[in-house]
């Protein structure tokens, strides 16, 4: 087999994901030589269905009836995410070293993020806004990575803070973007990081095998891809303690005369009992359909207009193993099992309280990040690197335990914080 050798970069980074955008930005502005290694296409991003199913690759996390979805395209899983801001612990990450409190300052201060004004809120939003306080939930707007200036007729896909927004910038300043380009391995040579072997697919049924150089090496592929590479490269310890996925349920009921709009998804919710949070599921119009036939929900399909939805997210224990060949397998105790059933209890309830009939749900389903498979401290060390030197992770997989919320502004964070160590080394 024939290798094709390119020329040495300041920096690989493997991922276009919200750490991968980050970094490839913060070191182009700078006129460092840059590799951004996708394995999606450059696809144009639309929330239709032809759009989402173009992007999206669902990963099974045990049997076929648990799962998680992400994006394979530049800028990664932003590109579906619902735009819901959750902040990183200050604490948790200053125990393993790590002062994020200049960063998350110039995170704030640059993307668009606010609760979203009640303009934005949907009719079903406010119903169960209504309903849960009634049964007296905490129910409370979250911060949102939204544009409002681009809601002039009410909820926007392209409002959205996206990381597609970032690699733009870091190719508009000299970096190369490779897409559909799948890494094999990370070249170690005495214990150092040197370059990366990946295949880059030139058709359906053609590929190439090349090799990168650079002087760091960014492992930012995402919670469900790096664990594997960090392994096979020969970092050890990963997934020795198993993993946690957050699994859940999304479940609708109809109300007459509700007259519901498109919103964004997770504007509002609480915490419950017991590590259960519960939310605002109410999708975009132009997903409703293809979701309702997908769940083969037929009585709700034609029923947007009186369609209201609430999920449920449950913090689970450590578990399950990643296999050998990088497939995940979870499993439940006891413990985790009545969560969930006490979740989706309040949840029916909140939606009886708001007058829905013909309650149904998607079945269980992982409802948030996968994650613990890799560790600060164990792993790689405050500066992100791990055992071999100028191999450093960022992206999800290193966020600490306790941190289950959305990662998107804590994932910026911790991407510029990354980028100003290998700035200094460079």
């Amino acid at each position: 087999m024939k290798i094709q050798e390119e020329n040495e970069f300041d920096a690989i980074v493997i991922g276009s994901g919200t750490c991968g955008a980050t970094i490839a930005r913060e070191l182009s502005r700078q006129k460092k030589k840059v590799l951004i290694l996708e394995r999606g296409a450059n696809a144009a991003l639309r929330e239709t269905f032809m759009g989402i199913a173009t992007i999206a690759d669902q990963v099974f996390l045990g049997d076929d009836k648990l799962s998680t979805v992400r994006a394979l395209t530049t800028g990664g899983s932003t590109s579906l995410y619902f735009g819901v801001v959750n902040y990183p612990q200050d604490d948790t990450f200053r125990k393993v070293g790590i002062d994020l409190s200049k960063e998350l300052d110039a995170v704030r201060k640059e993307l668009p993020i606010a609760p979203l004004p009640d303009s934005l809120l949907g009719s079903q939003a406010i119903k169960l806004r209504d309903s849960a306080n009634a049964l007296g939930h905490a129910w409370k707007k979250n911060d949102m990575l939204v544009d409002v200036t681009k809601c002039g007729a009410g909820y926007s896909y392209d409002a959205k803070w996206k990381a597609k927004s970032y690699v733009e910038d870091a190719v508009a300043d000299g970096a190369t973007l490779i897409n559909r380009a799948m890494v094999l391995s990370i070249i170690i040579e005495d214990n150092v990081a040197v370059g990366v072997e990946y295949r880059i697919k030139k058709s359906m049924f053609a590929s190439e095998v090349k090799r990168a150089f650079g002087t760091k090496i960014v492992v930012a592929a995402g919670e469900l891809a790096t664990p594997k590479l960090l392994r096979d490269s020969g970092v050890q310890g990963i997934g020795q303690r198993g993993f946690y996925c957050n699994p859940g349920y999304a479940i609708y009921g109809l109300i007459p005369g509700l007259n519901a709009s498109s919103g964004f998804v997770g504007s509002m919710g609480c915490e419950y009992e017991d590590g259960i949070e519960l939310g605002d599921a109410n999708i975009p119009q132009s997903l409703h359909r293809p979701m309702m036939l997908g769940g083969m929900k037929l009585r709700h399909l034609m029923g947007f207009s009186d369609c209201i939805g609430i999920g449920v997210k449950v913090k689970d224990k450590l578990g399950g193993r990643l296999k050998d060949d990088g497939r995940f397998f979870k499993d439940f105790d006891n413990e985790d099992i009545a969560r969930l059933n006490k979740g989706k209890d309040a949840a029916i309830r909140i939606l009886k309280q708001a007058g829905a009939e013909h309650i149904v749900d998607f079945g269980l389903t992982a409802a948030g990040r996968v994650g613990g498979l890799v560790s600060i401290g164990e792993h790689v060390d405050h500066k992100l690197e791990t055992q071999f030197r100028n191999l450093h992770v960022c992206d999800g997989s290193v966020i600490p335990d306790d941190m289950r919320g959305t990662p998107t502004v804590t994932l910026v964070s911790m991407g510029r914080y990354l980028s100003k160590h290998l700035l200094t080394a460079m």
